[in-house]
């Protein structure tokens, strides 16, 4: 393990319950363009970073598997998804199944998938300890889905996965009018999350937004490149006792599950290849 239990920067957090939200597709540049007031009120009341790094390839199946299992796609052999059917070129140790031997209870709210693809979700599903509900293709539907969970749980990890950005930058281009509506339907379901949890009013609950990649670089419509558009990320922590700051850089995608599980209180399997980010609930850092 990275980590030992009993060394001093182990000790236990206050936090109990964390949110992690994917915004699929949503551009650091999308929050002032079009005014996404939620998202800005968690940037100037949490830990952010508008420079932070994705994976490659950027595509959201291997930047999803890597924020599950902690490790880069040359890791875990995700690279597109036909590769989530081929053998695996390491052992793997995913973050719900690390939360899982830390009796941390795992559950994700994601988009529906054609019938045909159910099975293959839910194996994967189970293969990672994921208590997985599937729902229908947006955030506004996703949340209202959650929305009861959220309310009721005082512990635990929950993940969802937002694909409003992602769709409307492959149908009609990133930074799009389309594209606007659609980050701001996500902003509006982040509201509504923030309203169930009230992260900022107490220190047992953080909530982490981020997304898989950007989008819009190499091409308008796509975002499978090295650009640096593509692979830009927000990174966003607020509640939890976090103070606002602009995060240490770099930071990364792959940052997330470690910081997860030291939030926790899980030991961070020693594959990992990101950090936790501890300075987050570094009470003497200097707000910048």
């Amino acid at each position: 393990m990275r980590t030992s239990p009993a060394s001093p920067e182990y000790e236990p957090r206050a936090v109990k319950r964390v949110v992690l939200i994917v915004l699929d597709g949503l551009r650091p540049d999308a929050i002032p363009r079009f005014g996404l007031r939620h998202m800005s009120e968690l940037v100037r009341r949490g830990a952010s970073s508008m420079r932070a790094t994705t994976v490659g390839p950027s595509v959201t199946v291997a930047c999803m598997a890597s924020l599950l299992t902690g490790v880069s796609p040359d890791a875990h052999g995700v690279h597109r998804p036909r590769s989530l059917l081929a053998r695996r070129p390491a052992k793997l140790h995913p973050m719900p199944r690390a939360l899982k031997e830390a009796s941390v209870r795992c559950e994700a709210f994601l988009t529906d998938f054609p019938w045909f693809l159910r099975p293959l979700a839910g194996r994967l599903a189970r293969a990672l300890h994921l208590e997985a509900t599937f729902v229908g293709r947006g955030s506004a539907l996703i949340v209202e889905e959650a929305l009861p969970r959220l309310r009721a749980m005082t512990d635990g990890f929950v993940m969802m996965h937002w694909p409003d950005g992602d769709d409307a930058g492959h149908d009609h281009g990133w930074m799009s009018p389309e594209y606007g509506n659609a980050a701001r339907r996500m902003d509006e379901a982040m509201g509504a999350v923030v309203e169930a949890l009230s992260p900022f009013d107490r220190d047992d609950t953080l909530l982490i937004a981020t997304a898989d990649h950007g989008g819009g670089g190499a091409d308008p419509r796509d975002h499978d490149s090295a650009h640096p558009t593509d692979r830009t990320i927000p990174l966003i922590f607020a509640g939890g006792g976090v103070a606002p700051r602009a995060l240490r850089e770099p930071v990364s995608l792959l940052d997330i599950p470690p910081t997860v599980l030291w939030a926790l209180g899980a030991p961070i399997p020693g594959t990992y290849h990101g950090r936790p980010l501890v300075e987050l609930f570094e009470r003497d850092m200097v707000p910048v």
